[in-house]
């Protein structure tokens, strides 16, 4: 699609819903809830009617799944125990895409409907380029901040989380949610940083299980696993 919308759950940190019309997106809303919390081993019968709280005119590409937003919560102020569960959110975000990786067998096999440029490139097109990719934007997001950092490919996706997260917090006790960072014309702060850990899994880890899915399809593999929850053969 060209444009789109994108929106965000505000009260699930990383759901996200897409989709080309501004109905169609919110018509997601209930099973991306519903996944998520699935995900988090909650389950409930009945979820609110989603709202808009929020909007935004995105000045990056949506259609590729990216959007400068710093949505009102993330300014806000942030204590001491939604920091920490945040952080055990993220951390839980992190050991799932591991875990979905790491069930793999065919990580590099091409998605021929996946080949097109983006953006920032050539859209990643093997489930080994997707993860690859996932596990470098954690560095991304940490040079969003004033935090030391160095680079290292031969760490291990949740060393890099882990070590992330260890930097977050401690700037956090230094100066909580308080300050607003304007990267190349990007507003940030940590709690955003948080958030966008637990999105960028989130909506790699199902380009991931769709791949999966048709797989399983085509008849490459008889199963695969969906850590997330994301049941991409029951959605619409």
């Amino acid at each position: 699609m060209v444009g789109g919308f994108h929106g965000f759950i505000v009260e699930l940190p990383g759901a996200f819903v897409r989709g080309s019309k501004e109905e169609e997106t919110l018509s997601k809303a209930p099973h991306e809830a519903m996944s998520y919390l699935a995900w988090l081993g909650i389950e409930l019968e009945q979820l609110p009617t989603a709202r808009k709280v929020q909007t935004h005119l995105c000045k990056l590409m949506v259609e590729d799944a990216d959007c400068e937003i710093l949505i009102d919560v993330d300014r806000a102020p942030m204590g001491d125990r939604e920091f920490q569960l945040l952080v055990e959110l993220a951390k839980h975000s992190g050991l799932s895409i591991t875990k979905l990786y790491d069930s793999v067998k065919l990580k590099n096999w091409t998605d021929e409907a996946r080949i097109r440029k983006t953006f920032y490139g050539q859209n990643k097109k093997t489930i080994k380029e997707i993860f690859d990719h996932v596990k470098r934007t954690q560095y991304y997001y940490m040079s969003r901040i004033p935090v030391a950092f160095s680079e290292d490919e031969a760490l291990s996706f949740m060393e890099i989380r882990e070590s992330s997260l260890d930097s977050l917090a401690r700037l956090f006790r230094k100066q909580a949610n308080s300050k607003v960072y304007n990267v190349e014309n990007e507003e940030w702060t940590l709690k955003k940083i948080l958030r966008r850990f637990v999105w960028h899994d989130r909506i790699h880890g199902k380009a991931i299980t769709r791949i999966l899915e048709k797989q399983q399809h085509i008849g490459l593999i008889d199963r695969y696993e969906d850590p997330f929850r994301f049941k991409i053969h029951h959605a619409s």
